[in-house]
């Protein structure tokens, strides 16, 4: 795997709120994940994974990128503790799975869909997580009403989720990961079905919540755009094998604004297009293809 970095045009300015600059966390800081070696082969002989190694620290907001198929949700789910692997070991806080849930060490998933339940209202959604671990009372009302607050769905509590719009049924879902106050937010192409003006919006809204709470994020997306709008790094992932073959620290500070977006993507994609294995791979078939058809005429 090799490591790259990308010079950003120009530096960004703070929003007009005037919030903060956050920088991107400390390479010397705390390892939150930590993948060893991982490999996941399925019982047809798939290989879904192959010598996956990555370390994600306290505080860094890491976008997993690539092409579909390369096994960037497999990983991440992995992570998650929803799927095992073949070879390779996963550590949490520099320890086992079985740490994750003790104060400081919590987690939380986000889906590609919203998955909410459909029959019950947007704070019975929200609640869920904190109705498993047997919460109840004034203080888990309060946090309840924190996380709607904070995703914007404020006075949004008694509506079902087909009242609502896909962005607002996302919010919903973030909401939901947010009241068990986690440390380590993963989250699975959350946006990826939405318009680009909704996605741009909630890019914005989870960057902002991500600086605010201190999280550490691993994100999935197959856009180039997104990833380096929004992460302290991305790590590129190639298919068949799925694999990690670069690992990019993006060298702007936050918050980050919309000239950013366009302005350090599109010098990134002319970098990603041309040396991109999933590029050429496609590139090499679509070469064999033609030069077949020119065989048969």
């Amino acid at each position: 795997m090799t490591s790259s970095r990308v010079t950003p045009l120009k530096p960004s300015t703070p929003d007009a709120a005037g919030e903060p600059t956050a920088q991107a966390s400390s390479p010397n800081g705390r390892p939150v994940l930590q993948v060893e070696g991982v490999n996941k082969i399925y019982a047809n002989g798939t290989v879904a994974l192959k010598g996956a190694d990555l370390t994600v620290r306290q505080g860094e907001f890491v976008s997993l990128l690539g092409p579909s198929g390369c096994g960037k949700s497999t990983l991440l789910r992995i992570m998650a503790g929803l799927g095992d692997v073949t070879s390779g070991s996963i550590k949490f806080w520099e320890q086992e799975y079985n740490v994750v849930g003790d104060k400081g060490r919590k987690m939380a998933f986000v889906f590609q869909n919203a998955t909410l339940m459909p029959w019950a209202r947007v704070r019975k959604n929200v609640r869920l997580p904190l109705d498993l671990e047997h919460q109840s009372g004034p203080e888990t009302e309060q946090k309840i009403d924190q996380a709607l607050e904070m995703v914007g769905l404020s006075g949004f509590d008694n509506a079902f989720p087909r009242e609502l719009s896909g962005g607002m049924q996302m919010r919903a879902s973030i909401a939901r990961a947010m009241v068990t106050e986690p440390n380590l937010l993963l989250m699975d192409e959350p946006f990826g079905a939405l318009d680009e003006m909704t996605r741009n919006k909630l890019n914005d809204d989870v960057l902002k919540l991500w600086q605010k709470n201190g999280w550490t994020i691993v994100f999935v997306t197959h856009s180039v755009y997104e990833a380096v709008y929004l992460s302290s790094r991305v790590v590129v992932m190639a298919a068949r094998p799925g694999r990690i073959v670069d690992d990019i620290k993006i060298d702007q500070p936050f918050p980050r604004n919309a000239d950013f977006r366009v302005s350090i993507a599109a010098r990134s994609r002319k970098r990603w297009n041309a040396p991109a294995p999933w590029a050429r791979h496609r590139r090499a078939r679509h070469e064999s293809a033609t030069h077949s058809e020119r065989k048969l005429r």
